[in-house]
């Protein structure tokens, strides 16, 4: 451990830090990516011990500047970190003394490393979830137009992997996107339960020092500030909620991931991805595999995975503040870039996709109408259980003879009151006309779908508009 590293915190210390010690202990090598959120934290610290006289005019700006400039230029390339270095936090505030002197020693005046940390996590939490709020409206946006585009293309909507009843496509990338709605509220969720200003909470007892959190709170984007020094560097369910919605979304893609990688293939030929969103195999020459929604299906898995272990690792962390949630970054970091990569490998595969309705068409079978012909039983007065029981005998002789249930003779039919006239009403599209009911698959009801999407859509942009305004 060097002299410069050592006058940070280990004036309390004879000997350094051991070797596999600082193997579990240094942070730097992931936590490096809250360098910007680290330097407006400080910078409006800065500011806020200025306006006590803690620091004067001058120290102030040296300090700003002297930040400034660091992020400046470790994001242009240089290299200013030392293997000394154990976080970004004591990189940052070393490289500031060694280059404004005795005013940088003075930047952590009535600040500890636990309000300090706790500060830059919130703004990059905040700053996450207004990218994946940014991501799902895009998103969003792609699936709407499609849904749109087939509002009337009719096709087996499924239960148990078979085939049920019929629906739209644009009926079923509707279920994606008010799924997407909830996910983008979630991360919106997320974001304003990270919005609180933990600066002024110190180690654990609040600092000694009066500065004007809510003043802080306001420079730096956050709606108010913590009301409690122990929960507000102790606890990390803002963390977790955040962790949380990036799960929930990834099972949500992953379902639709895997409907995607089965409608692709030969026996289904729904849709066909493009050159961009697929890949080939190394031996055989005519594959053409959707490895862009298999991963995404995969990928999920790494998301639960990481909720799960930061739930775990501070289930039994003691109050205050531990080591242990040093184990908050990573799971964050790695869900954040998974989430960014996910939604936009969905948007790309979904907006060049060609959908093939003459398929889906062809492989609809009229057993689909079975529901149907038991509703039309029940409107002309036989009971629903009767009904289920009449019609379910003539799929059932159907199937056995190989034959769809509207190609049996005349003589099946004798058997189901008023049969003859019952199978003239049955079709796909009589079918989808009789769910017009709120929500469901009929012609009117997906026009009212697609406006209550489009006006999702329209209040999501503006919030997102007022968010980027805010910064983090």
């Amino acid at each position: 451990m060097t002299t410069t590293q050592s006058a940070l915190w280990a004036g309390r210390f004879d000997a350094g830090m051991s070797e596999a010690l600082r193997a579990i202990s240094f942070s730097l090598h992931f936590d490096r990516k809250l360098l910007v959120y680290d330097v407006r934290g400080s910078q409006a610290h800065a500011r806020s011990l200025g306006r006590l006289g803690v620091l004067s005019e001058q120290e102030v700006l040296a300090i700003v500047e002297g930040l400034e400039g660091i992020l400046s230029d470790i994001e242009a390339g240089a290299d200013l970190y030392l293997p000394s270095d154990e976080d970004v936090h004591m990189a940052v505030e070393r490289i500031l003394t060694d280059r404004i002197g005795a005013a940088g020693r003075k930047l952590h005046t009535g600040r500890s490393r636990n309000d300090q940390v706790a500060t830059a996590f919130r703004l990059y939490v905040r700053d996450q979830a207004r990218k994946a709020h940014a991501g799902l409206l895009a998103l969003q946006e792609t699936v709407l137009a499609i849904a749109s585009e087939h509002r009337a293309t009719t096709m087996a909507g499924y239960t148990h992997m078979q085939q049920a009843q019929p629906v739209t496509l644009g009926h079923y990338l509707l279920s994606l996107f008010f799924a997407l709605e909830r996910d983008r509220r979630r991360f919106c969720e997320a974001r304003d339960r990270a919005g609180r200003n933990p600066l002024g909470s110190g180690a654990l007892a609040g600092s000694a020092f009066p500065v004007d959190r809510h003043k802080v709170a306001i420079e730096l984007g956050f709606s108010g500030v913590t009301e409690n020094s122990i929960d507000a560097v102790s606890h990390r369910d803002w963390v977790l909620e955040y962790l949380s919605a990036c799960a929930i979304l990834g099972t949500t893609l992953s379902r639709y991931a895997e409907d995607f990688v089965t409608w692709s293939a030969a026996e289904f030929g729904y849709v066909t991805f493009s050159d961009q969103y697929t890949s080939g195999s190394s031996m055989m020459p005519n594959k053409k595999n959707p490895d862009g929604f298999e991963l995404a299906r995969g990928k999920s898995g790494r998301l639960v995975g990481n909720l799960t272990a930061l739930m775990v690792a501070t289930k039994g962390a003691p109050l205050t503040y531990s080591r242990d949630l040093q184990e908050d970054k990573e799971p964050v970091f790695d869900s954040a870039q998974t989430v960014e990569v996910l939604l936009g490998i969905f948007r790309g595969a979904l907006q060049d996709a060609t959908w093939h309705p003459d398929r889906m068409l062809a492989r609809l079978t009229d057993l689909l109408l079975a529901t149907d012909l038991a509703d039309l039983l029940v409107d002309s007065g036989v009971a629903f259980r009767d009904a289920h029981h009449i019609v379910g005998t003539l799929v059932g002789e159907a199937s056995r003879s190989g034959r769809g249930m509207l190609e049996l003779p005349d003589s099946s039919w004798q058997s189901v009151p008023e049969g003859i006239a019952l199978r003239g009403k049955l079709s796909f599209e009589a079918s989808l006309s009789r769910r017009n009911i709120e929500g469901g698959t009929g012609p009117e009801s997906v026009e009212r779908q697609l406006a209550q999407a489009a006006q999702c859509l329209a209040q999501g942009s503006l919030l997102q508009t007022k968010i980027d305004r805010g910064g983090f």
